[in-house]
């Protein structure tokens, strides 16, 4: 690997690090709380809006098979800091079978992708619903010993509610940063 190639690859380490790590301490810090008020019925160990769901989706669509290494650990540091440290009922599996499934989804319709952020944005949300279902079925697998249960659906709604509205805030800082340049 070359100097410029380790550069790039410790930046976007960086950068996937801070925004997964910054995306999860709001929904942790202010989204679930919400969450809680709004719907006290609701289980807390799925947010409704999972923001972290876009930045795997992201780091897959630039980086393919080496975001599983971009992102793994920073998925184990906040697993560490609000999952087993608030004795929360998700396994240690999970992380990874959360990185692996965005992959997947993206892997999956990666032949019509152009790499263009702007053209393949539908198909990125696309990717993000099926991320979403395999991670969904595969955490609902480990927590429930069944693929199928109630939390597969609310997976898959916070998943894909959250990695659209972290997309359209990264398009809204995207403009922001042309309109200033």
């Amino acid at each position: 690997m070359q100097k410029t190639e380790k550069k790039l690859l410790i930046g976007a380490f960086s950068i996937i690090s801070f925004s997964y790590i910054a995306s999860y301490t709001l929904v942790a810090g202010f989204l679930t709380p919400l969450q809680a008020l709004l719907f006290p019925n609701f289980t807390t160990t799925i947010s409704l809006l999972f923001l972290p769901h876009g930045i795997r989706i992201l780091a897959a669509y630039y980086y393919g098979w080496k975001s599983f290494f971009l992102l793994i650990p920073a998925s184990y540091f906040m697993w560490i800091i609000s999952v087993y440290g608030a004795n929360i009922p998700l396994h240690l599996a999970q992380p990874i079978i959360s990185a692996v499934s965005c992959i997947l989804g993206v892997k999956i319709i990666s032949k019509r992708l152009t790499y263009n952020l702007r053209e393949d944005i539908l198909l990125l949300v696309v990717a993000g619903i099926i991320g979403s279902i395999l991670n969904g079925l595969f955490n609902s697998l480990l927590m429930n010993d069944t693929f199928l249960s109630t939390q597969v659906l609310s997976y898959i709604f916070g998943d894909v509610l959250g990695q659209i509205v972290l997309m359209l805030l990264f398009f809204q800082t995207l403009k922001f940063i042309d309109f200033n340049t």
